[in-house]
């Protein structure tokens, strides 16, 4: 049987560096210079689903998606 993991999207073209994201400092950066978000890893732990429907709910940019992949 295959793990579920959560991969996250993140469109660096909407994101306007609120960063509300940085709640979960180990995926998102914000680069001081550009002002906008990046992502440190793409997929967590199918455990944390919950946390990131959340900062896809917050993001006032709209600039976050998850999608739950097989590994």
């Amino acid at each position: 049987m295959a793990n579920e993991k959560v991969e996250v999207i993140l469109d660096g073209l909407k994101c306007q560096g609120y960063g509300l994201c940085l709640g979960a400092d180990d995926v998102f950066e914000l680069d001081s210079v550009a002002n906008i978000a990046h992502l440190k890893q793409r997929f967590v732990d199918i455990s944390r689903k919950g946390e990131f429907e959340q900062l896809v709910r917050d993001c006032p940019a709209a600039a976050i998606s998850l999608r739950v992949v097989q590994e």
